[in-house]
Order: structure tokens, then sequence, then C-alpha cells
């Protein structure tokens, strides 16, 4: 029997960092579908886990941002939940950018814009004698 009169509080607190651990995994398995996943070798595993743990850094972001920030008010609230948020607002997070994303029709390609290069200031020879340039040519 210890003495120490931290010891309890110790406890406490490696405990609640447990539990914290264990929510991370949780939502990981549950929202994401985890161990559902149809991969075959081990490198496909750890690169689907790594951009999981990525994604869930970003969430964490905007969780840190949920008060300040309109655009995260207004993905909680698209999360449509009932019982309002809770203190682990990851599930709400990802339910509101999913039900905004599954409204589109184009797919992820209309998010993707393509980069415009600007026109190069250099001339060529064909603009200095006048000819009319080619694709196909290689210069």
């Amino acid at each position: 029997k210890s003495k120490d009169s931290r010891l309890p509080i110790v406890i406490t607190k490696v405990y609640l960092m447990r539990w914290r651990i264990e929510e991370y995994y949780r939502f990981k398995k549950q929202q994401f579908g985890l161990e559902d996943f149809r991969v075959q070798s081990l490198n496909s595993i750890r690169a689907l886990n790594t951009l999981l743990t990525i994604l869930i850094g970003l969430l964490s972001t905007f969780a840190e941002k949920q008060n300040e920030s309109l655009l995260i008010m207004e993905i909680i609230e698209c999360s449509k939940r009932i019982y309002g948020k809770s203190q682990f607002i990851y599930y709400a997070l990802a339910d509101g950018i999913f039900n905004i994303l599954k409204k589109t029709r184009e797919g992820i390609v209309a998010f993707l814009v393509p980069l415009k290069h600007p026109a190069s200031q250099q001339m060529t020879i064909f603009k200095a004698l006048g000819i009319k340039e080619c694709e196909h040519y290689a210069y």
C-alpha cells in the first residue's frame, strides 16, 4: 500500500489517456471501416492506416477550431446530430463532411482544378519568323 497521495491522480490521468486512445481507435474502426478493408499486402494496409491517420489529424485541427470557424460550425450542423454535439466531435465532423460530399454528382474530379500555367514570355523562332507553331514539333 502506497502512502503517496498523488497516486490516485496519476492512475486517473493514465486511465483517461488510455480511454482517449481507445476512443480514437474505435472511431477509426467504426467511422471508416478499418477492419473491413479489402487489401492484400502489408504495404497497402500501412498506406490505408497512414491515410486514415492523416485524415483524423485533419479532423482534429477542425475540432480545435469548432467555436472559431463558421465553416466548422456549418459542417457540424450538416451532421444532423440528434442529441447535440459531444466532447468527442470527430463523429459529427466526419458525418457532416460525408453528408455534404454525398450530394455532389460530379465526383472528385469537379474539386480538382487544373493548374493554369501563364503564357511563356520567351520568344521562339517561330514567332520571330512569323511561322505558325505546330504542337507536334519537338523544339
